[in-house]
């Protein structure tokens, strides 16, 4: 793997900073020029800036107090104005408290030169003036996997009329979504499926992670034992909040008894419940959860339909993806009128590109973050 140099700009004249960290690489990327400012005598720089340096990806949980920076695939925890971040495990004191000011967050520079070389020795290190690092890896959205629910012998919901069903609908709409990404976002489209064929939950989830997918979307339509319920909803992984949601996870869910083996087979997904408390997924719950509200917002706004908001529910699709995931009820198949809107072509391609216009602002956001 090739070498970058990152040449920080530390001229001391009378025991004053420059105002500038320069990032030259050994590539044919320009270089990059990060400011830093002084609060309390101590010279900064925006924590923003690490994204430039080095791809990381930036998180703020103003609820505990805590910044969380992923650097190299490795993630760092920051007490917010305070001294001491959290790394594998361990406490360590960078000197200096991370500051927030103007809605921004800075860290002192001596976490670049000192702390950062100290936590990851293999991939940085700092001698007079220059940090040498390897490569950032390029963490941006490059990888989508669509999934078609149910299909094969399994239809999903049916139809008001009785002729027409939920695995037939959730294809069409994938395949156009598939084709919006390809012609406009230099993005890989995956589908779980391309056909008419019946493919388990667990081979989902598993064919996302294989692919290394960076969001996966699940695409189905609602039933509902009265016909007069209508709506947009979509979930992300959690414990089911509501009876309607628990309702939903139940459908949803249960092609795993009728089709996949049975109690056994419940047994089997129910094991995987250990997940929910791997980080690496609850890191993705939030952007999960930003994910699904842009995608009702685009749906509901732009094909009118009624707005039943982001649900939480314990989908066994949405198990073991370590990545933002969610699934989405396009309607209720269920009432005489959606239907007739599930099964037309243009009312397809309008969802087609509301999930979409969700999936450019959802990538665009987070590739800068």
């Amino acid at each position: 793997m090739r070498k970058l140099s990152l040449f920080v700009i530390l001229s001391v004249i009378f025991g004053i900073m420059s105002a500038s960290i320069i990032v030259d690489y050994k590539t044919k990327l320009a270089s990059e020029s990060i400011g830093t400012i002084q609060i309390d005598g101590t010279n900064y720089f925006c924590v923003n800036d690490l994204n430039k340096a080095f791809k990381a990806k930036i998180r703020n949980n103003l609820l505990d107090n805590r910044l969380k920076v992923n650097v190299f695939n490795e993630q760092i925890i920051f007490l917010l104005n305070s001294p001491y971040l959290q790394y594998h495990g361990e406490v360590y004191n960078f000197r200096f408290p991370l500051k927030v000011k103007s809605g921004k967050y800075y860290l002192p520079v001596v976490f670049l030169t000192e702390t950062l070389p100290r936590l990851m020795p293999d991939k940085i290190s700092y001698v007079t003036g220059i940090i040498t690092a390897e490569a950032p890896e390029d963490t941006s959205i490059k990888t989508i996997v669509l999934d078609p629910g149910h299909g094969g012998k399994d239809p999903g919901a049916i139809g008001f009329s009785k002729k027409h069903f939920e695995k037939e609908v959730v294809l069409e709409v994938a395949k156009k979504v598939k084709t919006l990404l390809e012609k406009n976002l230099p993005v890989k489209v995956l589908l779980t499926r391309t056909d008419d064929r019946f493919v388990s939950l667990h081979q989902r989830t598993k064919f996302a992670n294989r692919e290394k997918a960076d969001l996966f979307i699940s695409i189905h339509c609602n039933a509902h034992r009265s016909n007069k319920v209508v709506g947009t909803e979509v979930y992300y992984l959690s414990t089911a909040k509501t009876d309607e949601a628990r309702a939903v996870e139940s459908l949803e869910n249960s092609v795993v008894y009728e089709y996949e083996g049975g109690a056994d087979a419940v047994k089997k997904y129910d094991d995987l419940a250990f997940i929910l408390a791997d980080m690496a997924q609850n890191e993705n719950l939030e952007e999960s959860y930003k994910f699904a509200l842009t995608v009702e917002d685009e749906i509901t706004a732009n094909c009118r339909t009624k707005n039943r908001g982001v649900k939480q529910a314990n989908f066994y699709v949405l198990r073991g993806n370590f990545m933002p995931a969610v699934l989405i009820e396009l309607g209720f198949i269920s009432n005489k009128e959606e239907e007739k809107k599930l099964i037309d072509k243009n009312f397809q391609e309008k969802l087609a590109k509301s999930i979409f216009l969700s999936i450019k602002e959802f990538k665009n956001r987070f590739d800068r973050m």
